[in-house]
């Protein structure tokens, strides 16, 4: 049994590096006893409880720490130290040397068996000597330009630190004077190796100088309208702010981690704080991560009438990348956009929908927005645009949005594949600075990789040639009458159509155009009667999107001569009843269509 736990012994100590006691030299290991312990580089390596043959426990650790500085002065191998039983007893030996005895009553006390006991001694003996003169808590830091890190110095040497730096002017090191660490501070971007020495021992530290990739604002502001303002909008308007306001450095790029408090509507004239997690990396630099607290404010602001219509659909099939549509935003004057786009190039293209600001001024804009993401249908593409808009423009939801001189604010970014259409319809109002231009354009999705909501700089090169697509006052108020036993109302959408802005063209279907319908309906007999209004696409295949009496209705692809209903009322003998209908026509439908109020 004692040969078997020897052998074990000692091949555990064959994994430990066969090296010298005195590691270097300049550095011998401080051997001493201080009372019952000995102590090892000023670390306890055993710690007496019992007497000994007639020694104290303090003797013992005067003679154990005598044996071990011999040792070290005859520069013995550390895997000579090891544990071996002796009946009722252990002794650690070093080679042939007695070192010290684990005696029975000693592991008593230390609640081990004595070669345990002796085992975990000469393990702490072997582990002790070996220590490093220094050990640096750090072998390679990154510090940020202009701040200080701090590396601590341990190892068995105890003496006066001092340290130095090959690159002064990239960090500077210096000894801390209340402990054993020194501080490194970044001076400029680059490389340096510090030399730290200790009684004639040194260390190298590798320190890398580098610029954080941006700085996160702890608070920022955006405002929006609505009754309410959707989530949707709130969401978007925090990300923006908290986005624009965030320093990136030059190859570096932010990008919203997360946001709290964005999830539900914000209600007319309330302010909520929304938190948004922003990270920003970027190679070269120092990632930062952070939360900056956006105060998210509901304006109450009087509805927004557009003055003009922008019309971007000619050509509807685009064949090759070009500018589509370029008009002008006058200030106080509101302008709805329309695009409905169709990618027939064969491959992918990028279509940007696009707010410049070319002057040197600043500019405060209104914009409401409803853009459907690209698909094959053409039909649907538009469904989803229009039915997006109509629900902004009733609730009056809208994001405030501000671009500083000089620059462009992406609305629409899409990456359209063959056939894909993309289409959405937008409405902006300028409420401060200089004219500024909405530009509609298919590009390649690799030359300009903007996103929505970033703000960048306006081309050098921005000479716009207007489009001559621009149409005068898209709203229509129409009344119509319907008496039960009479004849039935018929409603056009879209037969009657605006006027361009120079009065040269007209805008077929009116594709983009809010109606407001106002009908009364009458029912003079002395019996209920069910009244029903009803779609009827007579163009041609369309998809229409109405909010009767505050109630949205929809009517996909209705296909002539099919007829779509779409809200049922009895009225009662006498009864006279006002309805409201608001509708658009939309892109990729046919258009003109006939709304139909008739007894059932």
């Amino acid at each position: 049994m004692k040969a078997r736990t020897v052998i074990r012994i000692l091949a555990a100590l064959l994994v430990i590096l066969s090296v010298c006691v005195q590691g270097a030299a300049a550095f011998t290991p401080r051997v001493s006893a201080q009372g019952a312990q000995v102590l090892i580089n000023g670390r306890t390596a055993i710690r007496f409880r019992t007497p000994n043959a007639g020694l104290t426990p303090d003797q013992r650790a005067a003679i154990t720490a005598e044996r071990i500085r011999n040792l070290v002065n005859q520069r013995v191998s550390l895997l000579s130290i090891y544990a071996k039983s002796d009946r009722r007893q252990a002794r650690v030996m070093a080679g042939e040397t007695l070192i010290c005895i684990a005696t029975a009553a000693e592991a008593r006390a230390a609640r081990m068996s004595p070669l345990a006991l002796a085992g975990s001694w000469a393990a702490n003996i072997r582990e002790l000597l070996s220590m490093p003169a220094i050990v640096l808590s750090d072998r390679q830091i990154t510090v940020p330009l202009g701040e200080t890190r701090r590396v601590v110095v341990g190892g068995a040497a105890v003496g006066p630190i001092t340290a130095k730096s090959d690159r002064s002017d990239v960090a500077t090191v210096a000894p801390a004077a209340d402990g054993r660490y020194i501080l490194v501070t970044g001076q400029q971007v680059g490389s340096a190796v510090v030399t730290v020495e200790v009684e004639g021992e040194s260390e190298s530290l590798f320190v890398m100088v580098k610029k954080y990739a941006g700085a996160i604002p702890s608070s920022a502001f955006a405002e929006v309208t609505g009754n309410p303002c959707p989530a949707s909008l709130v969401s978007y308007a925090a990300a923006q702010a908290a986005l624009r306001s965030t320093i990136v450095e030059s190859g570096a790029s932010a990008r919203i981690e997360s946001m709290d408090g964005a999830d539900e509507p914000l209600d007319q004239r309330m302010t909520r704080q929304v938190r948004v997690r922003i990270s920003i990396s970027g190679p070269g630099y120092i990632d930062r991560s952070g939360i900056c607290a956006v105060e998210v404010h509901n304006s109450a602001m009087p509805r927004d009438e557009a003055k003009y219509l922008f019309y971007s659909n000619n050509p509807e099939r685009f064949t090759k990348y070009q500018e589509l549509f370029v008009g002008k935003i006058v200030p106080n004057e509101s302008a709805r956009i329309l695009y409905h786009h169709q990618n027939a190039m064969g491959k992918r293209a990028r279509l940007m929908v696009e707010l410049v600001n070319p002057r040197p001024v600043p500019g405060v804009y209104r914009v409401f927005r409803s853009a459907a993401a690209p698909i094959v249908d053409t039909v649907l593409v538009g469904y989803i645009a229009g039915a997006g808009f109509l629900r902004n423009e009733l609730s009056n939801a809208s994001v405030i949005e501000r671009i500083p001189p000089k620059s462009r604010l992406v609305l629409v970014s899409d990456v359209l594949s063959h056939m894909e259409t993309a289409s959405g319809i937008l409405q902006v109002r300028q409420l401060a600075g200089e004219e500024s231009y909405i530009r509609v354009a298919a590009v390649p999705p690799e030359l300009d990789t903007a996103q929505v909501g970033s703000i960048g700089p306006a081309s050098e090169f921005f000479n716009p040639q207007l489009s001559e697509h621009v149409y005068a006052t898209p709203w229509k108020t129409l009344e119509a009458e319907y008496v039960v036993g009479k004849q039935w109302a018929f409603i056009p959408i879209g037969k009657h159509s605006i006027p361009s802005h120079d009065a040269r063209r007209r805008l077929d279907g009116n594709y983009g155009v809010t109606y407001e319908i106002k009908v009364k309906v009458e029912n003079p007999t002395d019996q209920e009667k069910k009244v029903q209004v009803v779609f009827d696409p007579a163009a041609g295949i369309a998809s229409g999107i109405f909010v009767i009496d505050g109630s949205f209705v929809s009517a996909k692809y209705a296909k002539p001569p099919a007829e779509i209903p779409l809200a049922t009322y009895r009225l009662k003998p006498g009864e006279t009843r006002h309805l409201k209908i608001l509708t658009l026509p939309l892109a990729g439908s046919n258009y003109p269509a006939t709304l139909i109020v008739r007894a059932s």
